[in-house]
């Protein structure tokens, strides 16, 4: 088989499984706080990226690397994930995965503030268009009613919070990102913010909490499947689909994630698809890719 065609199968497999695996967090945030959802993801994580790293073979990381991963995991996990699961409550796996597409947009103003990095015109133009995909599902989420309208602003802040978390966490560990490898990152990276929410949780003595809605077998083990497809499916054949692809086609194919969202939560969800909804996620997804051609 092609190679180019494995990693095209990768790429687009990846965007359906992040897709699936916001539908089945959000099943699950039903029954697991935020902090909980965080906790449980870090441990489970650390454990299968654990396993990846030991068998790839342990990997020296510098102090100064590990410093600015360590801060970069508090940021992005720690916090960014917990408004993440909140958010995610409020505004559903839908409208979020679309309004999260925004997060390249965030990427790129602070890579202009922090890293003086200008955008060019085409990514000025990808930036408008992603605004006015996210824009016209967030206005259909937050004016539809008047109940709609105070968890739907609520999500928005809390969705916009966790993109900055995001985005600046990741600034920072592209500086540390030089001389050691992704996986190496992404273990320092989750095993930081975990520590940091399981503090958080022992100082406000929580953590039996957070943890007790896992006692369920049921919540357990779906919980455990939501992990696997998010880190396996998600995070691995990302890399895989880079491999591959040039990573700017496996950027584009990876923006498709909201064009899986709408009829994954059709089917598992029985939710309406709204018209103004399809044409916010197509806007959205062509924004990003014309993001993603203007930065190659």
């Amino acid at each position: 088989m092609n190679l180019a065609i494995i990693g095209i199968f990768a790429a687009l497999t990846s965007a359906a499984a992040w897709a699936l695996g916001s539908i089945l967090f959000k099943k699950i945030g039903e029954k697991v706080s935020p902090f909980g959802m965080t906790l449980s993801k870090g441990i489970l994580g650390i454990i299968m990226l654990g396993f990846a790293y030991a068998v790839s073979g342990f990997e020296f990381v510098s102090f100064n690397a590990a410093g600015m991963l360590f801060i970069s995991g508090i940021i992005g996990i720690a916090i960014g994930d917990t408004l993440f699961f909140a958010s995610l409550q409020d505004l559903g796996p839908k409208v979020q995965i679309i309004f999260f597409m925004m997060g390249q947009v965030l990427t790129a103003l602070l890579g202009l503030l922090i890293l003086k990095e200008l955008p060019l015109l085409l990514q000025w133009i990808g930036i408008a268009v992603t605004l006015l995909g996210a824009a016209t599902v967030l206005w259909k989420k937050i004016f539809s009613g008047a109940e709609n309208r105070k968890t739907g602003l609520r999500g928005v802040i809390l969705g916009l919070l966790a993109m900055l978390c995001f985005s600046f966490s990741l600034i920072i560990a592209k500086h540390a990102m030089k001389d050691i490898s992704a996986l190496s990152a992404v273990l320092v990276r989750m095993t930081a913010g975990t520590i940091g929410v399981l503090i958080y949780g022992i100082i406000r003595g929580k953590v039996k909490a957070w943890l007790n809605p896992f006692q369920d077998l049921k919540i357990a083990l779906f919980f455990i499947i939501s992990v696997s497809i998010v880190t396996f499916g998600g995070f691995w054949l990302s890399l895989v689909s880079i491999k591959f692809l040039d990573v700017a086609v496996a950027s584009i194919l990876g923006a498709t994630e909201p064009l899986f969202v709408l009829p994954l939560a059709l089917i598992m969800l029985k939710e309406r698809i709204a018209p103004t909804e399809i044409i916010g996620a197509i806007l959205t997804a062509c924004g990003v890719i014309i993001i993603i051609i203007g930065s190659g």
